[in-house]
């Protein structure tokens, strides 16, 4: 009681010490007091109101309210509107005002009581939910015990002895070779218990002398497993005896050209390729062994950058997204933007583009073929390469466009899979021509179907048959460029040669000659010649299985420009030409009928040639156009001389008259002979 009297007599004392705020602070805490006596008294009756009311009729209070207001609203609106600004139409406004804040407290009031009995409603409901929850538990309580309780009375009544789960031999046999001490067939013939007794005895019998046996075989394998880990141990030593033997005669199988150490490599390589490279090398190794072991093929890349291949190889497109986003966080201005975007979608393409690093490498004659396996696109891209032979043959015209076209419409220009085809369509032509083009013989090869989901090898995909098909197209088409090249070689030092038999089809002596030959492009050919797209667009022929090039042949000032179109199967296909006459003029197939004969009978295959000269083809072409300058020539000099109609306008033939032409012209449209006789010497008409 002291400690109060204290505190008393402190506060009398601070209040005697500073009269005027000790009187401050009675007044604040007496008007504190009755404001929280008011809240709470004013809280009681808004609880009674809840009781008292249904939120149905404060919903009624609330619309009638509001109506209130919105006419008290609408009255102060129509008094400003009217324009009188007396002090009576002020007055209304004011008490207007006032009824319309009065309304506004009373809106706040619903707002509060209807709080509260939202409140009052969650408490009941949690109440009632916490009375729900006890019966619950109750009940699961009661349930397991129940469980609990059956669980006991069933494990009672299922209760087995263990010498139940023992198999026993049957009685007859027991009988048969227990001895009489165990068997005790007097007894346990009528005892049942004695029965299952005896056998128990006579079952540990036979269990001890097989624990024995199994002891002794125990024995005797752990004595084989100890003479097998001591041989395993000798042979462990003898590998780098072996190893050092091997080194030691690398250089006699190098000079033997013995790959011991090569096989050894690329199977072991093989076991690292990707699905689809490895049924590419095994079909054809298989092939090459079973049918034509001229070929070679072999496996090549770093063993150790194929083991870490698929560590390295992270999610890809996830890392790229994330680098470009940190990228265009640091922007800072347009410039940057814009390289930093090219950026990343080099980056993005790159991923794209990422292959294996390991490639099979095939060697057919004078070519090596690489297959390239891109793990982003899941496709196969096929490169070649010529093997370099000091022979004088243009290698960039032998791999130019060599394997494209060499099954029907599969020119490696799109990527085969459906899924990555427009995405891939625009690196076909740049990066990913790089690394070759996926062709469809290919995929097909490396056993990649596109018709359904993914990698499939089933026989009727991929059999001996049509890698032997591939295989033999390959090596033609290889032979036949190859060949094509030389021609190719003789025809730029404006040389025409032929072999007997086809000379024997040309006069002797053809005065027009080949001065020069080269090499174009379609776009070039499209400049030169307007009718190029015209003509190719009517044959129904692709540009892109055709190589281009230009001829120019020359009799003293006439000059015949032919441009030749080469399908990128020659001989198997015969080449188009088109062609310009500048003498006295410009003639072409548009406006002289003399240029689309000779043009027709070119560009007809030639069934006049043996198979083993089928690539003298062009060259004959060439001879025929030579001679049907000549023949051009010397005819229309002497239709000049006849005046039958010329294209020289000069009052003499510039060129005299070598051939002999029973009939210069025939029929209406005035045709020149072109059937060369070799027995007498005339050129006929067909």
């Amino acid at each position: 009681m002291s400690k109060p009297s204290k505190t008393k007599r402190s506060d009398s004392e601070s209040i005697k010490q500073d009269p005027k705020k000790s009187k401050n602070d009675v007044s604040s805490m007496a008007a504190a007091s009755k404001v929280k006596e008011f809240c709470k008294n004013f809280m009681d009756i808004e609880d009674k109101e809840v009781e008292s009311r249904t939120g149905e009729s404060d919903l009624k209070i609330f619309k009638e309210t509001c109506c209130e207001l919105k006419r008290l609203m609408t009255d102060i609106l129509q008094l400003k509107t009217s324009g009188k600004t007396d002090e009576e139409t002020s007055k209304k406004i004011i008490e207007k005002r006032i009824e319309a804040s009065l309304l506004f407290v009373t809106l706040k009031k619903l707002n509060r009581i209807d709080k509260l009995r939202l409140k009052k409603a969650r408490d009941t409901t949690h109440d009632a939910k916490q009375r729900v929850d006890t019966f619950h538990l109750q009940l699961e309580n009661l349930l397991y015990e129940v469980f609990h309780l059956k669980k006991e009375v069933d494990k009672c009544l299922e209760f087995k002895s263990k010498d139940e789960d023992i198999e026993l031999v049957p009685v007859e046999e027991f009988y048969q070779e227990a001895p009489s001490s165990i068997s005790k067939m007097e007894l346990t013939k009528s005892n049942q218990h004695k029965l299952t007794l005896a056998r128990l005895e006579w079952e540990f019998e036979q269990r001890k002398r097989l624990s024995e046996q199994c002891r002794s075989l125990e024995q005797n394998r752990e004595k084989a497993s100890s003479e097998i880990s001591q041989k395993q141990k000798q042979l462990e030593s003898l590998l780098p005896r072996l190893t050092s033997i091997l080194e030691s005669t690398r250089p006699l199988q190098e000079e033997l050209n013995l790959p011991v150490e090569r096989i050894k490599f690329q199977k072991e390589l093989a076991v690292l390729l990707p699905d689809p490279l490895y049924i590419l090398y095994s079909q054809i190794k298989a092939f090459i062994e079973a049918c034509d072991p001229s070929l070679q093929i072999s496996i090549e890349g770093g063993m150790e950058d194929a083991i870490n291949f698929g560590s390295k190889n992270k999610t890809g497109l996830d890392e790229i997204l994330e680098d470009v986003d940190s990228a265009e966080s640091d922007m800072e201005t347009e410039y940057e933007t814009n390289k930093r975007s090219a950026t990343s979608n080099k980056m993005k393409t790159d991923w794209q583009l990422t292959r294996h690093p390991l490639r099979i490498q095939l060697k057919i004659e004078r070519v090596v073929l690489n297959f390239t396996y891109l793990t982003t696109l899941n496709i196969v891209t096929v490169d070649c390469k010529p093997v370099q032979q000091d022979d004088g043959v243009n290698q960039i015209c032998m791999i130019d466009n060599l394997l494209s076209g060499l099954f029907p419409n599969d020119h490696g220009d799109e990527s085969p899979s459906w899924v990555n085809c427009f995405q891939a369509r625009s690196m076909i032509n740049g990066k990913i021509t790089e690394q070759g083009k996926p062709y469809l013989w290919a995929q097909r090869l490396a056993g990649l179907d596109f018709n359904g989901i993914v990698k499939s090898t089933p026989q009727s995909f991929i059999n001996t048959e049509f890698v032997e098909t591939v295989i033999l197209a390959l090596k033609s088409r290889i032979t036949y460029r190859f060949q094509f090249v030389k021609v190719l070689h003789l025809l730029e030092k404006g040389e025409l040669d032929l072999n007997q038999d086809s000379n024997a089809t040309f006069p002797p002596t053809i005065y027009s000659r080949l001065v020069s030959w080269t090499s174009s492009t379609y776009e070039e050919c499209l400049v030169t010649s307007k009718n190029l797209e015209r003509l190719l667009n009517f044959l129904e022929v692709n540009p892109k299985s055709l190589s281009f090039y230009k001829a120019t042949l020359e009799r003293e000032s006439a000059k015949l420009l032919a441009m030749f179109m080469v399908p990128v199967d020659y001989p198997n296909s015969t080449p188009i030409c088109s062609l310009e006459l500048n003498w006295n003029g410009k003639h072409n197939r548009e406006n002289s009928e003399i240029i689309r004969r000779i043009e027709a009978e070119v560009n007809v295959p030639s069934t006049e040639l043996p198979p083993q000269h089928k690539v003298d083809l062009l060259t004959v072409q060439l001879k025929k156009l030579s001679l049907h300058l000549d023949l051009i020539t010397e005819i229309d000099g002497q239709l000049m001389k006849k005046g039958g109609g010329s294209w020289q306008s000069q009052s003499k033939p510039e060129f005299a008259a070598e051939k002999m032409i029973p009939q210069l012209i025939k029929g209406h449209d005035r045709a020149y002979p072109t059937k060369y006789d070799t027995g007498s010497g005339f050129f006929l008409h067909h």
